[in-house]
């Protein structure tokens, strides 16, 4: 016989756990729909923080092909390679003025460099304002270039690190007072082959380095027929900065890497590479970074870093080395280390390298 659903039958007091169940189930459901929508609204409001990344461990991670470095604040106390998880393998600095070129301030005893023993680019100049490239052809800038390159010499003394001697930097540019337009091609290859003269004479110890700007301005002709020839250059150089054009994209970062500039000069990272190969010499980048005053592309960081991690390498038309130009300069317009204007870039390289 069926007992009655009476509450008075068989098992009266006993509780029935189907019917617990089902309550259980019930109100399990509503608190994962409760959860959900106040997690649901939170992530309307704001993105949950990302963790920030490590990176290799500058004390164990193996090195790559290429010299990774970077120049601006922190360098030499090693707290940027902490922060981006590499240690600095070499700096870049500047003694770019007629004064500067010959005393090296920041590489003498007890100054900021006066002890770094790794590989390190230094630009010094060419020549002032007032000066010509037709006058430096004809010696009349010797003296001056004589005691630049022994001040280097004898500052840079016995380090084990090789220094890498950039001369006449960005002379394609518009903005420097050796800068070279289509007038004075000749003079500027006579000089710098003087200067190569006195650089093997005083220093060869050290490696001569001709960098351009990634393309020309307002100079009237391609940079290559500025080249003095490759006995007379060890590394060929590029400074490359994200502007002007801006990259924002992956697609415009590959579509970037074969312009030329309007003369024909190579501009895209692949061309400077290419130019290189053809005069068989390596290449560097002494100078990079994104432009914050064009925006914050991370995209186009991790296409530096995958150029660089393709190329890398000693051998003719391979990317020797590297330096991220994190000065705070412009508004901090170039930095990705301290107080940047571009985080997700900073994000970028520091997960990267």
């Amino acid at each position: 016989m069926t007992a009655p659903d009476d509450g008075t039958g068989p098992g009266a007091g006993v509780p029935r756990w189907g019917s617990w169940l089902g309550w259980a189930v019930a109100a399990v459901a509503v608190v994962v729909l409760v959860v959900s929508v106040l997690f649901a609204v939170r992530g309307e409001e704001e993105d949950p923080p990302r963790a920030a990344p490590t990176g290799p461990d500058p004390e164990t991670s193996e090195p790559t092909a290429w010299m990774s470095g970077g120049s601006g604040p922190d360098i030499v106390t090693g707290k940027f390679g902490a922060w981006r998880g590499r240690d600095v393998e070499i700096a870049g600095t500047w003694s770019d003025n007629n004064e500067a070129m010959v005393n090296n301030w920041q590489l003498q005893p007890d100054a900021e460099y006066g002890d770094w023993d790794k590989p390190m680019d230094v630009a010094i100049g060419a020549i002032g304002e007032g000066e010509t490239w037709a006058e430096a052809a004809d010696g009349a800038y010797d003296e001056r270039w004589r005691g630049a390159l022994t001040s280097l010499r004898e500052l840079w003394a016995e380090r084990p690190g090789t220094l890498y001697v950039r001369f006449a930097h960005e002379m394609n540019g518009n903005w420097y007072p050796w800068s070279v337009d289509s007038t004075e091609v000749d003079a500027f290859r006579a000089a710098w082959q003087r200067f190569r003269g006195l650089h093997q004479e005083i220093y060869p110890e050290s490696q001569l380095v001709f960098c351009v700007n990634r393309e020309s301005v307002q100079t009237g002709f391609d940079w290559r027929e500025s080249f003095p020839g490759a006995e007379f250059v060890d590394v060929l150089s590029v400074d490359y900065y994200n502007h002007f054009p801006y990259v924002a994209s992956g697609v415009e970062w590959t579509n970037s890497l074969d312009d030329t500039d309007q003369w024909g000069g190579p501009k895209g990272l692949q061309r400077h590479l290419e130019f290189a190969r053809e005069m068989g010499l390596p290449m560097a980048v002494s100078e990079w970074s994104g432009s914050a005053g064009q925006g914050d592309s991370p995209a186009f960081i991790r296409g530096m870093y995958a150029f660089f991690e393709s190329n890398g390498g000693t051998d003719p038309g391979q990317v020797l080395y590297e330096i991220l130009f994190d000065v705070p300069i412009d508004d901090r317009n170039f930095i990705l280390y301290g107080d940047t204007r571009m985080p997700e870039s900073a994000w970028a390289y520091r997960e990267l390298w």
